[in-house]
């Protein structure tokens, strides 16, 4: 049954004629109209698995999301889009899998397959690949805010925050159980102590954006900081609510009061920040002994700087703008620290006092609190560590809210999860705000199927890869994206999922997908972030240093996911095309359409180098006849086998061009490898034009 909460029955036939879209409105606005009165209740509740429908139209179900999500259609008549063509059912699931465009051969082999089970053997092939972790990672990153600095106004580089990313990508990878990944993310250092890689996973407590600003500190300001930034995280990563609301005061909506907001930063109160170093002896022993030298030369151009400001920078500017330009010059080559881990620790006793802040405010003391979940959520029966009078530590404080939270009876941790996968596979979560399940949050459009879904997940191990074996394999994620009228009509924003949705590409997929059609994408895994060479009127916004690319071009062509995040210095590219700015969890990306992104696409420096580069594969892949060079170029652009009309067009362009390029006697630089025999520069040229013409088409950004 749709829009009714659970242990509700009433249906929505009593609003029927009134359009879907209203209906939600007035069930947001007047729960009790359809729900009951406890409606707000239910994300506090634990969920029970609820029966699988029986729709009327048994034929169309593959697997139980289709019984719950076809009876929510009958319910309004409407029936479900016919199923999407093979290559854009491979072309869809490949990129939400792995965030890359399948390749030709991917779509020859799959079209080639008629025996049962064909869809579902591409669906295994694509989790078991290590471009999995990376896309899924992405999604993951987003919502704890990752980067590679600090932010505010310094910004300083983060050296070690690259281990994180990775240890998320391996543990998709590998397939971690969802518990354990909440469990070691919240507590591994003190879980697992002796695991390198669990206490890797505590980095996420060093995630947020970190004021390190010049002057008089104020340190209880700047320890509340962290300590907020801790808190709001858990709730906004793990528990889908807006905790943070409750800082200043009681929650306005949601049943959490103030004092709950302290008792859960009470379990982070001992919790320090710590670098700790990998390296070996004589590697830190050179690592000190070159800081030692880059430290006294610093100081003493500094020094020269203080002295010349005190005694009046204007008598000799010139010399000033010189020390300026060689302190620049020489924080460039700031000695990199050796290997480390950015993770967290606890202080040693006695543990520090937390005290409920009067509206927030640091130093404004209230009631001392001590360690306790929120009174609302009806969770698992776990006792929380809690400080005694004395506070004689602090050690396991943060493993008893990993436990709690990673635990199946848990409300939230697994509804939370299942709908950020349904979100990236649908292009809508089950509850249209992932970060938001609280009263002010959009209500589940399909509350049973959200529960079955969570107990599904819960009792099936906390398995990603199984739920996004059952999402990706439903009739319902096969439908074609094509709407019939009626469905328009009863069901313009697709609540009910009678199709699937057009989704444009991220930022990171576009960028990738360009360099994987244009043949030059680096697949090499892993590793510190690449700093790709920025135009100087954005590097010229470094505040503090200079920004010095990665020496290695080769590096460049990485994966978006190994980029360098800079939080004061975004991307253009990415800025563009919506990436999210860092610093608070990002749920769900905003999707905007302006004039910048088709700049972007068409005159900017990325695409046309790999415009050039997708013609020189094409050109070397099969040679200088026009008509096979036009079918296979869009080929590999769309992820599909040429319309002969669409071959013809794109027949008759290169011709023409190549035609009017050699009037105008174009050259080629070939950068060292000459063009195939049979290939003038004109044709070359006319190649490229026609590429950057395929990577600008709605088909090639949008999924259908």
């Amino acid at each position: 049954m749709v829009f009714v909460f659970p242990g509700q029955r009433r249906s929505l036939r009593m609003i029927r004629g009134i359009p879907v879209v209203l209906g939600l409105v007035l069930l947001a606005a007047v729960p009790s109209l359809v729900a009951g009165e406890d409606s707000a209740d239910w994300p506090w509740l634990p969920p029970e698995r609820p029966a699988v429908p029986e729709p009327v139209r048994a034929d169309w179900i593959e697997n139980p999301i289709d019984a719950f999500v076809l009876r929510g259609m009958e319910e309004f008549g409407l029936e479900p889009a016919p199923p999407a063509d093979r290559a854009t059912l491979l072309r869809r699931v490949t990129f939400d899998l792995t965030g890359l465009p399948p390749s030709p051969e991917d779509v020859e082999a799959f079209l080639a397959d008629t025996e049962p089970g064909a869809f579902e053997r591409v669906v295994d092939r694509l989790l078991d690949s290590p471009h999995y972790g990376e896309r899924w990672g992405r999604h993951w990153l987003d919502v704890v805010r990752y980067a590679d600095s600090d932010g505010y106004e310094y910004d300083d580089a983060r050296p070690h925050a690259w281990r994180y990313r990775d240890w998320v990508i391996d543990a998709l990878n590998a397939d971690m159980p969802y518990d354990r990944f909440v469990r070691e993310q919240v507590a591994g250092d003190e879980l697992s102590p002796d695991d390198p890689e669990a206490l890797v996973a505590t980095g996420l407590h060093r995630l947020g954006p970190l004021r390190l600003n010049a002057g008089n500190q104020d340190e209880e300001k700047n320890r509340q900081e962290v300590l907020t930034e801790m808190t709001d995280m858990i709730g906004s990563a793990f528990l889908g609510l807006t905790i943070g609301c409750a800082r200043c005061h009681d929650h306005k909506f949601d049943p959490i009061p103030q004092a709950d907001y302290f008792r859960l930063q009470a379990f982070f109160a001992g919790t320090e920040s710590r670098d700790l170093s990998i390296a070996s002896e004589p590697e830190q022993r050179e690592y000190e002994e070159r800081m030692d030298r880059w430290k006294a030369t610093s100081d003493r151009l500094r020094k020269e700087l203080r002295a010349l400001d005190e005694s009046g920078s204007g008598e000799d500017p010139a010399r000033r703008d010189l020390l300026v330009a060689e302190i620049d010059a020489h924080n460039a080559i700031k000695p990199e620290p050796p290997a480390g881990i950015m993770t967290v620790s606890e202080v040693e006793s006695p543990a520090p006092a937390t005290f409920i802040l009067f509206q927030g405010e640091p130093g404004r003391h209230l009631d001392e609190v001590a360690p306790q979940f929120p009174g609302a959520i009806h969770g698992p029966a776990l006792v929380p560590i809690s400080a005694t009078s004395e506070r004689p530590g602090t050690a396991g404080r943060r493993a008893s809210l990993a436990r709690w939270l990673g635990d199946p009876s848990h409300p939230l941790t697994a509804r939370v999860m299942v709908n950020r996968l349904w979100q990236h596979h649908f292009g809508r979560g089950l509850v249209a705000t992932p970060n938001n399940f609280g009263i002010m949050g959009d209500p589940p459009t399909h509350p049973e199927l959200l529960d079955w879904l969570a107990v599904e997940f819960a009792e099936g191990g906390f398995r990603l890869k199984a739920m996004h074996r059952l999402m990706v394999t439903s009739a319902t994620y096969r439908q074609s994206s094509r709407a019939s009228d009626q469905s328009l009509e009863e069901d313009p924003d697709n609540l009910l999922l009678s199709r699937m949705p057009r989704r444009r590409l991220e930022a990171e997929v576009l960028r990738d997908g360009v360099l994987a059609v244009a043949g030059t994408l680096n697949r090499t895994r892993g590793g510190p972030g690449v700093r790709l060479p920025l135009e100087p009127e954005v590097a010229s916004q470094v505040y503090k240093g200079n920004w010095e690319p990665t020496p290695d071009p080769d590096e460049y062509t990485r994966r978006s996911i190994y980029l360098f995040v800079k939080r004061n210095i975004p991307l253009p590219f990415m800025e563009a095309f919506d990436a999210p700015d860092t610093l608070v969890s990002c749920g769900e990306r905003n999707i905007s359409i302006h004039a910048g992104q088709a700049l972007a696409l068409l005159n900017s420096a990325l695409l046309d180098e790999q415009s050039r580069n997708f013609a020189g594969r094409l050109l070397a892949e099969v040679g200088p006849d026009p008509d096979r060079l036009a079918g296979r170029a869009i080929e590999v652009a769309l992820s599909r086998p040429p319309r002969p009309e669409e071959r013809e067009r794109a027949h008759l362009f290169l011709e023409g061009q190549a035609a009017l390029l050699e009037v105008e006697g174009v050259s080629w630089d070939t950068e060292g490898s000459p063009l195939p025999e049979g290939v003038t520069p004109a044709l070359a040229a006319a190649l490229s034009d026609l590429c950057l013409v395929l990577m600008n088409l709605d088909e090639f950004l949008y999924v259908d």
